[in-house]
């Protein structure tokens, strides 16, 4: 079983993750904040449940997709450092990304405008076509699957790529769960057959914009079989007649790519963003930013609605929203200072006694658009669009000062996000409206704010190849800069050592990082060793990082003793460590059998042993008159190096 909660809090994990306290717990897995004590910086250590790490097929299928995961470099998809089991814990080290998920944003911010729905949407569809292009099909994209970083909206990263892959194959329990924590995003290939390919990740992203848009789920309730049953037999429901302002190319785009057939929608997440800028750009600005009718939300349903169904006198009904969006939350916010008054259902004008005068009816009707004339103009004047107030000074100020100058003059602030090398983070950049300008209240001022400079971390780069590192940087913005050679003993050669700047560090976009690439072990020279015996040549040469192969046939030679080094290749020279040096062993020198040549004439006496090998001295007795072999100094048969002097007595 794995480790519970409480045993796991400063263990530290596979000899390198220490963690430190519990983020967030699912059906699948725990997730907590951890520091990587090897490279000093924290991650998010996600952590298998039990039933799942016991599962023999499921942690191999989970290695597997955790390994097509970590081959995705893209800067809107949360990044995976290490996979790996220690012990009873099965685990997944990931980029920590500290922020609200999507789900957080629909909660506090939807409905919204058409601008800020497609913002929030393109980075996740990016991150898909970067997937989809390298064959890695999400399968469970959901709004708590989307991150934003620090609570940007330039720092959306889509999770768990791949995990729900992992699951589905670990049985029929854990499919089931998986189906029922995800049914409102299931495509309905999901869930009639369990296929998937691009077009299922697809059909979850129109569904996400749908939401965006609406403030509601496509298919709302509270019994995941009854949603389920929803996306094979219903349609997905038009988002503009739910919420009026959603531009019609905007509709017609959501319902395409939710479409029950997949052969309908948008063939993978690539098509779709082409889709998705094509109607960005085929509206205005007016069309981006309509803010959502304050009258257009959802009807009531059972997972909490942003109407209800009141009743009024008379018989008449009408829907009212429970409650208008707070001021400062995004340029939604309304005050009435737009709208004129609604008359009730219930008002009723008092009708005019009857009167014998025919000027009767004729003053009462005069009266009647008097007074109205007067009740608007007086609404107009002090609450309507008459009612101006002064624009506050807001640059330089941080974004909630901002926000709530802004509300104090009924005005409604539309935020966006952009990088700034001199305007800290959270500080107002920049408006298109003049301080101490005269505003209609409700009017639009939109605000850009900084996040900081914008900077990339360096990747890690350690142990790959060259072209892996050059697609790691660009995966970060950044860019290959200079490489260096450097021997390794143990790194072979085109392996990245290190990096400048290391890993973890931030860099502008397009900043350089320089390598420090592996030229493998460093040559080194061969030493001599020839008429060494064979022990001491061994030594010498495997003290040098080399390896030693003797010959298995030995030499004759005269001037090396048997058993020590003739010869060696290569003889010299600077080689690579651990390269093979063959010695040549001495026999020693060749032995010949002296043969009989007493009693034969001295000249082919000579030769006989000159062909031998063997050096002949003359010694003559009495003159040597008859030239006939009397004696020899070496007895026949006698076995004798070559060269050796034999010396013939001859009569």
């Amino acid at each position: 079983m794995t480790a519970p909660t409480s045993t796991l809090l400063d263990r530290v994990i596979d000899g390198r993750y220490q963690v430190e306290r519990e983020l967030a717990r699912g059906g699948m897995a725990t997730v907590y904040r951890a520091r990587d004590l090897r490279l000093d910086r924290p991650v998010a250590l996600k952590v298998m449940r039990p039933d799942l790490a016991d599962d023999d097929a499921f942690v191999r299928r989970f290695v597997a997709e955790a390994r097509a995961a970590a081959r995705l470099s893209h800067p809107h998809v949360v990044g995976v450092y290490d996979q790996g089991e220690d012990g009873d814990v099965v685990f997944l080290a990931m980029e920590l990304v500290e922020g609200p998920t999507l789900r957080d944003v629909v909660a506090a911010h939807a409905p919204m405008s058409t601008r800020r729905a497609m913002a929030l949407l393109l980075p996740v569809t990016e991150a898909l076509a970067e997937a989809h292009r390298r064959g890695v099909v999400h399968r469970d994209i959901k709004p708590e699957n989307v991150l934003l970083a620090d609570g940007r909206e330039s720092g959306v990263k889509v999770a768990d790529f791949g995990l729900a892959r992992a699951v589905s194959a670990a049985g029929r329990q854990a499919s089931s769960e998986l189906l029922w924590g995800t049914a409102a995003y299931l495509a309905p290939e999901q869930v009639e057959q369990d296929a998937v390919d691009a077009r299922t990740d697809v059909y979850a992203v129109g569904l996400l914009l749908f939401e965006l848009l609406t403030g509601r789920k496509a298919f709302p309730g509270g019994d995941p079989l009854r949603v389920a049953y929803e996306h094979v037999h219903g349609a997905v429901p038009s988002p503009r007649q739910l919420v009026p302002t959603v531009p019609a190319p905007v509709d017609a785009l959501v319902r395409r790519a939710a479409a029950t057939d997949p052969a309908d929608r948008p063939h993978d997440a690539a098509d779709l963003l082409a889709q998705l800028r094509d109607c960005l750009r085929e509206l205005d600005d007016r069309q981006l930013d309509a803010a959502p009718a304050p009258f257009a939300a959802a009807p009531a349903t059972s997972d909490g609605d942003l109407t209800q169904v009141v009743g009024a006198a008379g018989d008449s009904t009408r829907h009212l929203p429970v409650g208008r969006p707070a001021a400062g939350e995004g340029h939604y916010a309304r005050t009435t200072g737009n709208r004129p008054p609604r008359t009730s259902a219930t008002t009723r004008t008092p009708a005019p006694r009857p009167s014998r005068r025919r000027g009767g009816p004729v003053l009462g009707i005069l009266l009647v658009l008097l007074l109205g004339g007067a009740g608007y103009a007086a609404w107009w004047l002090l609450e309507g669009p008459g009612v101006h107030s002064p624009m506050p000074a807001v640059v330089d100020l941080p974004e909630d000062q901002a926000r709530a100058l802004l509300d104090a003059e009924q005005l409604d602030p539309v935020v966006t996000y952009a990088y700034s090398e001199q305007v800290a983070t959270g500080v107002v950049v920049s408006t298109d409206q003049e301080a101490g300008t005269q505003l209609r209240h409700g009017t639009d001022v939109p605000l850009v704010v900084s996040q900081g400079p914008e900077r990339y971390a360096v990747p890690p780069l350690a142990g790959l190849s060259v072209d892996s590192a050059r697609e790691a940087l660009e995966g970060a913005n950044l860019v290959l800069g200079a490489q260096t050679r450097q021997h390794h003993e143990s790194e072979p050669e085109g392996r990245v050592l290190s990096s400048t700047p290391a890993a973890g560090e931030p860099l502008p976009p397009g900043g350089e990082v320089a390598l420090v690439v592996s030229d493998g072990p460093a040559p080194v020279a061969v030493p001599q060793v020839g008429g060494r015996t064979e022990q001491e040549a061994t030594a010498a040469l495997v003290d040098a990082g080399l390896t030693v192969t003797v010959a298995p046939e030995r030499v004759f030679d005269d001037a090396v003793a048997e058993g020590s080094v003739v010869s060696q290749a290569p003889t010299s020279g600077q080689v690579e460590r651990g390269s093979t040096v063959t010695i040549v062993l001495s026999q020693g020198p060749e032995l010949v059998s002296v043969p009989q040549v007493v009693g034969r004439q001295f000249s082919a006496a000579e030769e006989q042993l000159v062909e031998l090998g063997l050096e002949v001295e003359r010694e003559d007795v009495r003159g040597g008159f008859f030239g006939t072999v009397r004696e020899q100094s070496v007895e026949p048969g006698e076995q004798v190096p070559r060269g050796t002097r034999v010396v013939l007595t001859v009569v």
